[in-house]
């Protein structure tokens, strides 16, 4: 027996959960330390080895992984971790924050470079020389058509009073530049085209903004590019074969993201590794092993699913979910987190369907929700209809 103040309870709990369920990557210290579980140290423990050991400043790195499996929680985990060294300036960003998709190239990739540079800079609040940063931020006015004379006035004031980086004009010219960039394509193609011709003033910008930094904080300067690897193969071909070598060209680490995909692609991935020392990848994680997965009687890996456990239990109460159907959801997920946590929030989204209907019919003479056979049964069964319609 349930009444309507246990039944309004419940619901509040299946909405907290879902907050927990979303499919967004962890990458706030915050989000990390209340979600986030210990997995693939080991291949953090090797990017960040290979950023510390690399014999010159210019070393660039090449990360990829299958969909869902964590890489920009991964990545985000090994930005804070070299920034707490203190020996570190670390840039981190998604391309899709500046460039459309389907517009992407290696021009675009190092221009949007430069812009996240000098915003984490200001973000930061690291001194520039105002000289050095008027004319860093005319450069990018100018190509970006984008008028800086308040910018450059802002500076200048700011230089006389002794002020630190952190100025809100400046933040809100970089958002900006960085909203043409995504939204204004002949923009972007005067860019690509201007810059085409002589990448070797794009590069000498970017790394004249990585030395500046350096000598304005006396740290070493690594910027981290998330979701490159979220585009078409074409795309990725034509930046990481065709065009490759300017990508590679910047004084300072750097670390690539590419689609899985490019692993299949003989040349493409032979020209990548004839250039970089490693390929770095996340693969998913694995119940079973390859020569137990068709047996009947198989039992898959406790230390996978104890992981996984761990996942769901940071985002769901055990009190909402039936015992005896934890293990088959964490099964059912293949070894793939992002689809872990799209099963849960599925189920907590029919549970709290059903809460509001018995909260609607003041139905208090029913057992409690909770993720069930039923339940899970249900959300299967739908995310199979909505895979299968794509094909017909």
């Amino acid at each position: 027996m349930s009444s309507l103040e246990e039944l309004q309870q419940q619901l509040e709990q299946f909405r907290a959960a879902s907050q927990n369920l979303q499919l967004e990557p962890l990458l706030t210290r915050a989000a990390l330390q209340r979600l986030g579980v210990e997995y693939q140290t080991e291949l953090i423990d090797e990017l960040e080895q290979a950023i510390d050991d690399s014999i010159g400043l210019d070393e660039k790195l090449i990360f990829t992984g299958h969909t869902g499996c964590g890489k920009s929680t991964l990545l985000a985990e090994l930005r804070f971790r070299l920034m707490e060294t203190g020996r570190y300036f670390v840039v981190m960003f998604s391309i899709a924050d500046t460039i459309e998709r389907s517009a992407v190239d290696h021009v675009n990739i190092l221009f949007s470079m430069a812009v996240q540079m000098l915003e984490a800079a200001e973000q930061q609040q690291v001194k520039l020389q105002p000289g050095i940063q008027k004319a860093l931020y005319q450069w990018l006015g100018k190509h970006t058509k984008t008028e800086s004379q308040a910018v450059e006035a802002e500076i200048e004031a700011n230089a006389e009073a002794a002020v630190k980086g952190g100025i809100p004009l400046l933040l809100e010219f970089l958002a900006a530049i960085k909203s043409k960039l995504k939204i204004n394509s002949v923009v972007r193609d005067e860019i690509s085209v201007e810059f085409a011709r002589k990448i070797s003033d794009l590069i000498a910008q970017i790394n004249a903004i990585q030395i500046y930094i350096s000598n304005a904080t006396g740290q070493q300067v690594v910027v981290i590019i998330d979701d490159l690897d979220k585009l078409d193969l074409s795309i990725t071909e034509s930046i990481f074969s065709k065009n490759i070598q300017p990508l590679l060209d910047p004084g300072f680490r750097i670390v690539y993201t590419i689609p899985i995909a490019t692993l299949r692609e003989v040349s493409l991935r032979r020209g990548i590794e004839q250039r970089v020392k490693q390929i770095y990848t996340m693969r998913v994680a694995k119940f079973f092993s390859k020569a137990t997965v068709r047996s009947p009687d198989r039992v898959p890996d406790a230390a996978c699913v104890e992981l996984f456990a761990e996942v769901l239990d940071k985002r769901l109460p055990p009190e909402l979910i039936d015992p005896t159907v934890k293990q088959q959801m964490l099964l059912k997920s293949g070894g793939v987190l992002r689809e872990l946590i799209r099963i849960v929030d599925r189920c907590c989204d029919k549970c709290k369907t059903d809460l509001r209907g018995r909260i609607r019919r003041s139905q208090f003479d029913k057992p409690p929700v909770v993720i069930n056979q039923q339940v899970l049964d249900q959300v299967m069964t739908d995310l199979q209809i909505e895979y299968a319609e794509p094909l017909g």
